[in-house]
C-alpha cells in the first residue's frame, strides 16, 4: 500500500514538473517576441505586426522611392517590446528642360546621389543657332533653358551694306540696306543715300568669282525717296547672281512692348553683318517729326552709325521697320540707350508696284 501511494505520489510530482516546465517554456517564448511598428518619415504607418525577437526589421524593404521622394534607409528605436522603424528619405530634385520660350521639352526627378541626365539641344536651323543650356536653381527646381542665337547666315542674302561715293568717286558714307524680293529690289534709309552720285552693295556672301569674302553689287539708283520718312526704295543690278541667298521675309505693322526685336545690319561700318537683340520699349516721336506725325518704333536693339537702312525684326524674322537712328546718354555718348527705326505702315504701299521704267539715277532723284 505505502508502494502504491508513493507510485502515485511521484506521478502527480512528474506531472507538477511538467506543467512548470511547458509553463516556463510559454514564458520564455513570450519575452522572445516584440512588437513592431514601420512607418514613414512623416509618420505614415506602414504596417505593425509581432515577431520573434531576434528578427531584424530593418531587413524589410524601404518603401518605393515615389516621383517626390527617395528612401534612403531605416532608423530604429526601441522601448520594451516595442521597436518602431521609421522609413528615412530625402526629395528628389525636379530637373527641367525648356526651350526658348519656355515650353518644357523634358523633365525628370533624381536623388541627391544620382548625377543629372544629358538631354541634347533643341536643333538648329536656318534661323536658330542654339549654343547651351542656361541653368537656374531655386531651391526645388533644376532649370535648364536652352539658349539660341538668330543665323546670320538666314539674312546674308537680303541686308547688305551700302557704300555711298560722290562723283569722285570718293567715298561720302556707309550704311545698310535690305532686299525685300528675289528681283533686287530694296530698302533703306533716304538719309544714306542723299547727296550720293553712286553707291555699291557689299553682301556677307564669299564671291565665287574672284575668290573674295564678300559679293560686290551696284546700285542701279531708285524710283521712291521721302527725306521727312526718311525711306529709300531702290534696285540693285546682277542679284540675280546671288539670289539663291535670298529669304522670303515678311513685313508686319502688329508689335507689343516688351516683346524681343533684333536689329540687323552694319553697325559701326563693321565688316560682318551683326544681329541684335533687345526688346520693343515704345512708340517714339522724334521731335523733328513731330509736325509730319512720324512714329518710330524704339527699341533697345543695338544701332550705331552704318545700322541706318537695315531691319529690326521680331522673333519670327518678320520686319517691324527701318533702323535709323541711335540714341545716346547725354552724359556719356558711349552709352547706347535705344534706336528708333522707322515702322512698316510708313513704306509698305510704295512697294507693291515696282517697275524697273521708273528707276532714276541716283543723282537725279536728288535734283532740285
Amino acid at each position: 500500500m505505502i508502494k502504491k501511494v508513493t507510485h502515485i505520489k511521484n506521478i502527480i510530482l512528474i506531472c507538477i514538473i511538467l506543467a512548470l516546465v511547458s509553463t516556463c517554456i510559454s514564458c520564455s517564448n513570450a519575452r522572445r517576441e516584440v512588437f513592431v511598428s514601420w512607418m514613414d518619415t512623416d509618420g505614415t504607418l506602414i504596417e505593425s505586426k509581432t515577431v520573434a525577437s531576434d528578427y531584424n526589421p530593418t531587413e524589410r524593404a524601404l518603401p518605393s522611392d515615389s516621383d517626390s521622394w527617395h528612401y534612403t534607409e531605416w532608423t530604429m528605436s526601441q522601448s520594451g517590446n516595442v521597436i518602431v522603424c521609421t522609413a528615412k528619405r530625402v526629395s528628389k530634385t525636379h530637373i527641367i528642360w525648356k526651350d526658348y520660350n519656355g515650353n518644357i521639352l523634358n523633365e525628370v526627378r533624381i536623388a541627391e546621389n544620382e548625377e543629372i541626365p544629358s538631354y541634347s539641344l533643341p536643333q538648329s536651323d536656318n534661323k536658330w543657332i542654339y549654343e547651351q543650356w542656361n541653368q537656374s536653381n531655386d531651391g526645388e527646381e533644376i532649370i535648364f533653358q536652352a539658349i539660341r542665337t538668330p543665323n546670320t547666315d538666314f539674312f546674308i542674302g537680303n541686308v547688305f551694306q551700302i557704300v555711298v561715293k560722290d562723283n569722285k568717286g570718293e567715298p561720302l558714307g556707309a550704311g545698310s540696306g535690305f532686299v525685300i524680293n528675289d528681283q533686287g529690289w530694296f530698302v533703306t534709309n533716304n538719309h544714306v543715300m542723299a547727296d550720293g552720285y553712286s553707291a555699291t552693295a557689299f553682301f556677307d556672301i564669299k564671291n565665287s568669282e574672284n575668290g573674295q569674302q564678300y559679293t560686290q553689287l551696284k546700285i542701279i539708283g531708285g524710283v521712291y525717296h521721302d527725306d521727312k520718312k526718311d525711306v529709300f526704295i531702290g534696285k540693285l543690278d546682277g542679284y540675280e547672281k546671288i539670289k539663291g541667298y535670298y529669304q522670303e521675309i515678311g513685313f508686319t505693322e502688329q508689335y507689343t512692348i516688351g516683346e524681343n526685336s533684333y536689329s540687323v545690319g552694319y553697325p559701326n561700318s563693321s565688316i560682318k553683318m551683326e544681329i541684335n537683340s533687345g526688346k520693343i520699349l515704345e512708340e517714339y516721336s522724334d521731335i523733328y517729326s513731330k509736325i509730319d506725325g512720324i512714329f518710330y518704333v524704339l527699341s533697345d536693339s543695338y544701332i550705331a552709325p552704318g545700322s541706318s537702312g537695315g531691319v529690326l525684326v521680331n522673333e519670327n524674322f518678320e520686319v517691324i521697320g527701318i533702323t535709323s537712328m541711335g540714341l545716346y546718354s547725354d552724359s556719356n555718348k558711349n552709352y547706347y540707350i535705344s534706336g528708333g527705326s522707322i515702322p512698316y505702315a510708313l513704306f509698305k504701299q510704295h512697294l507693291k508696284s515696282l517697275t524697273d521704267s521708273n528707276i532714276l539715277p541716283i543723282p537725279d532723284m536728288y535734283k532740285k
